[in-house]
């Protein structure tokens, strides 16, 4: 799969909570980590995929995207993408965020493969 392919995989199977498909996009190496909005660090295989099996069991949140920016090169890539978030708060109350999503993707062994993903709310 090329880079672009790989990119949208990896989108859309967030938006379907496709957990099967999300991991398959992943760096299965220790070096693979995720930085949420508030600050939080997840790093490694186990523990990102453990963080997204219970995010996508919320039935509540619905996300949407557009592509920003793309920059791809021999052997890495990343993605700046604009997303909207919604979700209910724990009163059952509607919420919406718009935020940033960078994902850095590294080509290993022919494929692209998730390394970082790095979150960041918009004023």
């Amino acid at each position: 799969m090329n880079y672009q392919a790989v990119v949208k995989k990896h989108l859309q199977a967030i938006q379907q909570k496709d957990l099967a498909s999300y991991s398959v996009t992943l760096s299965k190496n220790a070096d693979v980590s995720v930085v949420m909005p508030n600050g939080h660090f997840v790093e490694g295989y186990q523990k990102v995929i453990n963080f997204h099996k219970d995010w996508f069991q919320d039935p509540d949140w619905t996300f949407q995207y557009t592509l920003v920016k793309e920059e791809v090169f021999s052997d890495m890539g990343y993605s700046v993408v604009k997303v909207k978030y919604e979700d209910l708060d724990q009163n059952g109350e509607p919420y919406n965020k718009e935020y940033y999503l960078t994902l850095v993707f590294r080509k290993l062994y022919d494929s692209w493969y998730l390394v970082h993903d790095q979150n960041t709310f918009m004023n």
